[in-house]
């Protein structure tokens, strides 16, 4: 029979063949294995039964032949009959004991004699009449002894008990003879089963293994042999039907495999939008949006390169992203980028009418088509189509191609372009409408924030000189120039949520009390919701919640300790507190520069980071030599809140 390669051994777990003999061997092994207990343990009890009668037979011939002796206390006679037949016997030992536990004649090892006593002893004194059979272990249990004890009775009266021992070795010895020779006969008849059972299933396993022979060609795409099986049952019938199958599978697999690479471009096409309508449906992140648009055209379509461009008010085009095969040869790129940003050499209206007017559904060539293809007289290898990007009754812009000369596209890519710059113009204005919503929300908030100002006489300008003085300590500690511009825009607006606070509270000039202690408190927490909507300013949210945070830990609202604060909070924490007692509050006047100095000092570690008051001491000094005190000073004027952008 044909052998088996390797790749068909790993496809298929145990072979017909082997199940088949496995099958016969377990069979016979089961059969085997019952039979040799059956005959073992017949035989088994057969040796016993014969080794018991001789033993019994031997004891009562030596009762017989000692009766008279013992009747007349002949103890020299009972010494030699016991001597003679453990010898003539091969006894261990043998013995006779009167009724009064006196021993009358002994003969074997005499470590015997005294185990045999004591288990006399422990067993107790048991008179019978008949025999009795037990059986002991000598030498710590390494030897095993069947004793036979058999009574003297002289006028139906108990005189004595002759006891004989024989070793069960020897009968273990026949047992286990027998045993080995029933294995060696079984394991005969096995290895002839096993030759016979090869020779069956190979017999019946071969029309199977040509079948499979077949089977295997057909599988790796060879649909014109012939399936030849010369058996006249089952699997010759199935070999048959398997031919026919064939015939029909070789008429339907062109037709499976057309099928298959449209589904795979399809899917592949699907999948891609999908992936662009998370990107472009997200307003976490638009770094990537335009770059994984055109990564998405790239992929979907035979496209050589693509580019965005997005139509500024004085209708100028601005490229904003743009993407070029790996495969496009160096020498080609300086020509692929120029027509990346070109423009269509067409009106809007004009532009605006291939919008309204292409039929995707019903596409039947360039005609039909929603974009406009243009020659390219330096580079006549490739063509140039840009696909408008309709807005209302506009163009926000364009997605330029590069493909080579061809035939027009096929359906599936006109679709998959259609809903590409379908979700890219909704993206555009979506980007477009949340700036603008972020901005009058930011426009509200200084308008609150001015607001403050008139709700608080005591706090104006505090914001502004907080956010310059954190700005200037950030800028000695080498904070860079991003976290600058955000601690800027947190210590301008730090005391935002102050609006959420009553005037009486804020103005009172007598000592708080629990309850307006705890509404002060509380502005971190409202100054933080007032700033959660806007999503550029998601960082300045956590420093304004927590500006009133210590290093020990004892400050509000989360009483968090130094390890759990960034650089730009601590920064505003003693900025804040030194314009606090540098300012006329509501309960006091501006405290001295001494005082000052002193409680920076004498808090460096506990409400301030120790670095942070350095500096702030620094500055705080060169502002004192030089006579500008008054710049920390509280100026009565309405601040301006110049929200930057970040870098």
């Amino acid at each position: 029979m044909r052998l088996l390669t390797p790749k068909q051994k790993s496809d298929i777990g145990i072979r017909l063949q082997t199940k088949f003999m496995i099958g016969i061997i377990l069979l016979e092994c089961m059969i085997m294995t019952i039979t040799i207990m059956v005959v073992e343990r017949r035989m088994h009890n057969s040796i016993m039964e014969e080794f018991l009668k001789r033993g019994v037979s031997i004891a009562k011939n030596l009762a017989a032949v000692n009766t008279s002796l013992v009747s007349t206390y002949n103890y020299v006679g009972m010494e030699q009959n016991v001597a003679e037949t453990v010898t003539g016997n091969e006894l261990v030992y043998a013995m006779i004991q009167l009724f009064d536990g006196e021993l009358a004649a002994y003969r074997g090892a005499a470590h015997l004699k005294e185990h045999i006593l004591k288990s006399l002893l422990a067993a107790g004194d048991e008179e019978t009449s008949g025999v009795s059979i037990r059986y002991l272990e000598s030498d710590g249990g390494s030897k095993k002894i069947c004793e036979i004890a058999a009574p003297i009775s002289v006028l139906d009266k108990h005189w004595a008990t002759v006891r004989i021992g024989l070793s069960l070795e020897s009968m273990n010895a026949g047992i286990e003879q027998t045993r080995r020779t029933l294995l060696i006969l079984g394991a005969i008849v096995l290895i002839l089963s096993c030759l016979v059972s090869i020779l069956f299933s190979t017999r019946i396993t071969r029309p199977i293994a040509t079948l499979m022979k077949h089977v295997e060609g057909i599988s790796k795409g060879d649909y014109d042999q012939e399936i030849r099986v010369e058996s006249r049952d089952e699997i010759g019938y199935l070999a048959h039907r398997f031919g026919k199958m064939q015939e029909k599978l070789k008429d339907h697999i062109q037709i499976i495999e057309d099928s298959n690479n449209e589904l795979t471009l399809t899917n592949q096409r699907l999948r891609h939008l999908f992936e662009a309508s998370q990107a472009i449906n997200s307003l976490k992140n638009h770094d990537r949006l335009y770059d994984q648009i055109l990564e998405v055209v790239l992929s979907a379509t035979e496209t050589l390169a693509a580019s965005l461009l997005i139509l500024e008010p004085d209708q100028s085009a601005k490229m904003v992203a743009s993407v070029i095969k790996p495969q496009v040869d160096e020498k080609d790129l300086h020509r692929f980028q120029k027509l990346l940003e070109e423009r269509p050499f067409f009106d809007r209206n004009y532009l605006i009418a291939i919008s309204e007017n292409a039929s995707v559904s019903g596409y039947d060539g360039d005609a039909g088509a929603p974009f406009v293809k243009s020659s390219v007289s330096f580079f006549p290898e490739v063509e140039l189509i840009s696909i408008p990007l309709r807005q209302s009754n506009d163009i926000a812009g364009f997605i330029n191609l590069i493909r080579h000369q061809k035939e027009a596209m096929v359906l599936g890519e006109v679709q998959t372009l259609c809903v590409l710059a379908s979700q890219t113009t909704t993206s555009i204005e979506n980007i477009r409408l949340f700036a603008q919503l972020e901005n009058a929300y930011i426009s509200s908030i200084k308008s609150l924030a001015k607001s403050l100002e008139f709700k608080d006489k005591y706090t104006h300008g505090h914001g502004e000189r907080v956010a310059d003085l954190s700005r200037e300590i950030g800028r000695r500690i080498n904070l860079e120039a991003k976290s600058l511009q955000i601690l800027y825009n947190a210590a301008l607006l730090h005391d935002i949520g102050k609006i959420g606070v009553i005037d009486n509270i804020l103005n009172k000039i007598s000592m708080l009390d629990n309850s307006e202690y705890q509404a002060i408190q509380r502005h971190p927490v409202i100054g933080e919701e007032i700033l959660k909507p806007i999503v550029s300013l998601r960082e300045e949210r956590r420093i304004v919640r927590h500006h009133h945070e210590r290093e020990d830990g004892r400050g509000y609202p989360d009483g968090l300790t130094g390890d759990h604060l960034s650089l730009s909070e601590k920064i505003i924490i003693a900025a804040d507190a030194f314009d606090a007692m540098n300012s006329i509050r509501s309960y006091r006047e501006s405290l001295p520069s001494r005082s000052i100095k002193t409680e920076l000092i004498n808090n460096r570690g506990r409400q301030f980071d120790g670095q942070v008051v350095d500096v702030l001491l620094e500055i705080y000094e060169e502002r004192l030599a030089q006579g500008n005190v008054y710049d920390f000073a509280e100026k009565s004027r309405l601040i301006q809140l110049p929200i930057g952008k970040r870098i």
